[in-house]
């Protein structure tokens, strides 16, 4: 018991160190004075990418085991999982889908803000953002929203809604402008809970980092056409 309670506050720290990590820089720079306005451009593109990176490479380090023991049951069943939980994904698309028309009809928005603000980044810093959004985020996310998640609440049935309520929150009080952005925790509080199912249903992260990998880069690619 004393195992698990000291696991379960480890990965609570770890989650809210990976979720406020951008605070904490910002809180820093302040103290110190340091406008990023007033740095060069390619120094600024280097702290921002560091800011990535350092949490990502955080959370590797953590569960370094289990990506290690669960790369191989992945590797070994990757076309059946992958048939089966693309079905799962597809799911979840028609379901974000749905709820982002019912949203519109509400708010008149046709987009989140979180979403905009990825596109406003993608028209600016192209290549960082196909870094951040394909790259980074399916591995950083999956740790941190499902697999913290999971040995933070251990129950199966509480990390399923957990990981939805927390995933959605996360992509929603970031850009946070007033109250009619709360229904955005709807479509990808959707998004986490399907993600987290499969995590549970396969017993290996690499499934959700695979298949968010495919989900993220469809979507640079569709609006990098769009251009």
């Amino acid at each position: 018991m004393k195992k698990k309670i000291i696991s379960i506050i480890l990965n609570i720290i770890l989650f809210l160190g990976f979720y406020f990590f951008s605070d904490i820089c910002s809180l820093v720079f302040e103290l110190l004075n340091i406008e990023l306005g007033n740095l060069s451009r390619s120094l600024v593109i280097l702290i921002i990418v560091l800011m990535e990176l350092i949490p990502l490479l955080v959370l590797v380090i953590v569960y370094r085991k289990d990506l290690k023991d669960e790369f191989k049951p992945f590797k070994e069943n990757f076309i059946d999982n992958m048939d089966k939980y693309i079905r799962y994904w597809i799911l979840a698309l028609i379901l974000m889908t749905v709820s982002n028309v019912i949203i519109e009809l509400i708010t008149g928005s046709n987009v989140s803000n979180n979403e905009q603000a990825i596109r406003n980044i993608m028209d600016v810093l192209p290549i960082y953002m196909i870094f951040s959004s394909c790259i980074c985020a399916p591995i950083a996310e999956e740790l941190a929203y499902r697999k913290a998640i999971n040995k933070i609440f251990i129950n199966k049935n509480l990390s399923i809604i957990a990981s939805g309520i927390v995933f959605g929150l996360a992509h929603v009080l970031g850009t946070y402008s007033g109250i009619s952005d709360l229904l955005y925790i709807i479509p990808y509080g959707v998004f986490g809970s399907i993600f987290m199912y499969i995590y549970l249903d396969s017993k290996s992260i690499w499934n959700t980092i695979t298949i968010h990998f495919v989900h993220n880069s469809l979507l640079v690619i569709a609006y990098l056409i769009r251009l």
